[in-house]
């Protein structure tokens, strides 16, 4: 199989076509958190104080969409709250790192 044949689940003939498949979607994923980086770089711009950079009620409420998202993916929803709990809490810590600088 050739690495750029996109191919769904039930047309991998073996393994290699399978690992094929998710490194692509690996790639794609660490592509896209990389978008969702720059936008999160740039709201930094716009906090004026710490609870401006914590925003728990936001991240609470971004945390229970992902799950309903996640469920209508057909995905366990406390995994990917998982995903972006430690993703958000991440981008947190290092937006507080950079506002301490300040």
């Amino acid at each position: 199989m050739k690495r750029n044949t996109v191919l769904k689940a039930n047309e991998c003939q073996n393994m290699d076509d399978i690992r094929g498949q998710i490194d692509s979607i690996d790639k794609e994923l660490i592509s896209l958190i990389s978008k969702r980086a720059q936008y999160v770089n740039k709201a930094a711009e716009f906090k004026k104080n710490e609870t401006d950079v914590k925003a728990p009620k936001r991240v609470e409420l971004m945390l229970k969409q992902r799950k309903v998202w996640a469920e209508e993916e057909n995905i366990n929803p406390n995994f990917i709250e998982k995903i972006f709990s430690e993703m958000v809490n991440f981008f947190i810590n290092k937006e507080m790192q950079e506002w301490k600088t300040k």
